[in-house]
């Protein structure tokens, strides 16, 4: 038996204070969530103030003003009672589930009574995403592989597309073989086929969401007998993009909930003001009794100043906190700047890393003060992530790109050889609302491309359908 050793080695290590973690937390908190935090802390800390509390200022006045909101009263008349009536029915009005989606579909399709039986099965097996609550072999119990396989990819067909799997990977598959078998029509696509061999093959190169990092992750593995050149991943990125790896949620019926903004971007005559909302959020300070405690004790004398020196910590990285939005957001009205004068349909593509740089900081810190938090201006209230949108329906390589300032370009989204995808679908909106005639998605599709914008057929149903936009033989 060998003899043991005492091995001695050294390692660094990175720890993060307390207090760095805190403030980490603090930065990803939206104001509700900053709200509670803070009168935890203020309940803890005795140095800790709260100066006013706008919240229940503005509470109290609803209910001075008379505007409290009356939980029931009963009706005065018969004209009231049929107020509430048609109040309560409207309350009770849904929207069409997945499901039913799926099912009035598979009544339009001539099939076998046992194919038909099997598909309405995975119908209702399946959850909001639109996969698998059981597996279907297990749920099914089918004598017969391939007829529960056919049953499986009339389900994979219906829209939207690539329901009836086991996850999003799947699902993605699914999705990319059925464009494949559109758009080829009997042609290879070079960029259809890698993108279906990544991804049943080698998903896990895709982590990273970059072409370089593909290429490379690619350039080790035995069985890729192509050139991936930076043209074709990015190819395979746009691909990709087109797909939905949660189809189901187009038609999700949760409840909404009102989205209280916290910050507001207001149109002035100088340009555009940007405000953080402190209507909901208490401030805070020093108490004054705890500062004069120098006189007392020792002991009382350091708790104190322990507990003084931990509010002063607290309120700067809360102020911290709100620069740190504040200057994102101001960022983003620069970067955005057609959007907040035009509209919608003017989002540009943007990266949190482009932000980041601007202001001096990680792009970790960037997604921080983003993630969870809602912006209000003129066109309405969007999350923050909203406003970093990737590139789609890219233009021939051919085509010129306009470089020009972050924001300072004149033309908007579509036209500037740069599409998010925000943008694409408020130009489907728009196409929509301006034709008389009910356009079917191929016409959408073609009055897209006068317009630069290439994206297939496909693309196009699901950003109308995301729109909750009908189909042309439904409108």
């Amino acid at each position: 038996m060998q003899g043991q050793r005492l091995v001695l080695s050294q390692q660094q290590r990175l720890t993060l204070s307390p207090q760095l973690v805190q403030s980490i937390k603090l930065m990803a908190m939206p104001f509700a969530d900053l709200r509670e935090r803070i009168l935890e802390e203020v309940e803890k800390n005795p140095a800790l103030e709260i100066v006013s509390d706008p919240f229940v200022a503005n509470s109290w006045s609803r209910r001075e003003s008379g505007t409290s909101v009356t939980v029931y009263s009963s009706p005065s008349s018969d004209d009231e009672s049929d107020n509430h009536r048609d109040f309560i029915e409207g309350a009770l009005t849904r929207n069409e589930t997945l499901q039913e989606h799926l099912l009035e579909q598979l009544g339009e399709i001539s099939l076998d009574t046992n194919v038909r039986s099997l598909a309405e099965l995975i119908v209702q097996n399946l959850d909001k995403d639109g996969f698998h609550l059981v597996p279907p072999d297990e749920l099914l119990s089918a004598d017969d592989p391939a007829l529960l396989q056919t049953a499986l990819n009339i389900v994979h067909r219906l829209e939207p597309e690539g329901c009836g799997v086991r996850d999003f990977h799947e699902s993605l598959v699914v999705q990319a073989k059925l464009l494949r078998n559109r758009v080829s029509a009997g042609k290879t696509d070079l960029g259809l086929e890698k993108t279906i061999l990544i991804l049943e093959k080698h998903f896990q190169a895709l982590e990273k969401g970059r072409p370089d990092t593909l290429i490379k992750a690619l350039s080790k593995e035995p069985d890729i007998d192509f050139t991936l050149d930076t043209d074709l991943a990015e190819e395979i990125f746009d691909i990709i993009r087109m797909l939905d790896p949660f189809p189901g949620r187009v038609f999700d019926t949760s409840p909404q909930t009102y989205i209280a903004p916290d910050v507001f971007v207001n149109k002035t005559e100088e340009g555009f003001s940007v405000v953080i909302n402190e209507e909901e959020v208490p401030i805070l300070g020093l108490s004054p009794f705890f500062m004069e405690l120098e006189e007392a004790d020792e002991s009382t004398r350091d708790f104190a100043r322990e507990s003084v020196k931990e509010a002063q910590w607290f309120i700067g990285t809360i102020e911290r906190r709100n620069l740190t939005i504040l200057k994102m957001v101001r960022t983003l009205v620069v970067f955005q700047r057609d959007f907040f004068i035009h509209g919608p349909k003017h989002l540009l593509p943007l990266r949190m890393k482009d932000v980041a740089e601007e202001i001096g900081m990680h792009e970790a810190t960037v997604s921080r003060a983003a993630n969870g938090k809602y912006l209000q201006c003129e066109w309405g209230t969007f999350e923050m992530k909203y406003f970093f949108s990737n590139r789609v329906g890219s233009a021939p390589r051919t085509a010129p790109i306009l470089a020009g300032q972050p924001g300072q370009s004149a033309l908007p989204a579509y036209t500037a050889g740069r599409f998010s995808k925000q943008g694409v679908k408020e130009v489907i909106r728009e196409i929509i609302e301006d034709s008389e005639d009910a356009l079917s998605d191929q016409k959408i599709m073609e009055q897209l491309k006068t317009r630069g914008i290439h994206i297939a057929r496909r693309t196009v149903a699901k950003y109308r359908g995301e729109l909750s936009i009908k189909s042309s033989f439904e409108r």
